[in-house]
């Protein structure tokens, strides 16, 4: 599938740092927006180009059920990444960000210059993939306001939810406004990921951060990405549960500067 030119138009971007070098690209996760990558930007712009995208049905790109699937979001990375005038990117990706990151190193590998996954998976045990698609069914029937108590539980440590009741309330309201149509596709998408066997075609530099607290995507799934990818970097976050960009964003973009700062700079 390749998009055109009115659909590519259509995706709602920020760019900003200085250009030449390739770009840092960033997937946000289900049911947020660009915005969510605010600290991160701060960190990486003065010496990064940086980019930052809203996946369908989120923020200001317009979407529908019918854009969710991997193949479809990943062809959406590698059409925005062609479209930023260099030969590949740096892609980074939190849980759902994180997974297509994967989808799109193994299908467009040329257009990967290193991939970044926090917070996220290759595969799921069936009882997490059950929990899932239930996930996508009470969002279908019910609406969002039914599936937002287990998923801030999910995302953030207590002592997180009760320190930043302004990341909460931000967090809560942009769930809220989602459509419940397309947050239960990309949960029925999720349901089926399973490209762990093909993490040894992944051929870039690849970090690999995960909260200890994690319970959607633990350490444990980290190590399956660590151990699937050669030369992988892995680091476990101390406080941190699902949403480690915001739980801990000084380590986050730590790590992430110390990653790039090792990497050969490419034009």
């Amino acid at each position: 599938m390749i998009m055109s030119d009115q659909k590519l138009a259509s995706i709602h971007m920020v760019r900003t740092g200085p250009r030449g070098d390739a770009p840092v690209v960033l997937v946000h996760p289900v049911g947020l927006d660009l915005t969510y990558w605010d600290r991160q930007i701060e960190a990486l712009r003065d010496t990064h180009d940086v980019v930052a995208y809203d996946l369908p049905g989120h923020g200001g790109t317009p979407g529908a059920r019918a854009d969710w699937t991997f193949d479809r979001a990943a062809t959406m990375l590698s059409e925005i990444v062609m479209s930023l005038g260099q030969k590949g990117a740096h892609i980074v990706g939190i849980s759902v960000g994180g997974m297509i990151a994967q989808v799109f190193a193994l299908r467009y590998p040329t257009l990967v210059r290193s991939l970044a996954l926090v917070g996220t998976a290759a595969s799921f045990p069936n009882d997490a993939r059950q929990a899932m698609r239930d996930r996508a069914d009470t969002a279908r029937l019910t609406g969002m306001s039914a599936v937002l108590p287990s998923t801030i539980e999910r995302w953030f440590t207590p002592a997180f939810f009760a320190n930043r009741p302004d990341v909460i309330d931000r967090v809560g309201k942009t769930l809220l406004s989602d459509d419940p149509a397309i947050h239960a596709a990309m949960w029925d998408m999720i349901s089926g990921l399973n490209v762990a066997g093909e993490l040894s075609r992944i051929s870039c530099p690849t970090l690999i951060l995960v909260g200890d607290r994690d319970p959607s995507c633990p350490p444990a799934a980290a190590r399956v990405l660590h151990e699937g990818i050669a030369g992988s970097q892995m680091e476990v976050l101390a406080d941190a549960s699902h949403m480690s960009t915001l739980e801990q964003p000084v380590i986050i973009n730590e790590h992430l500067s110390n990653f790039y700062a090792s990497l050969p700079r490419q034009r």
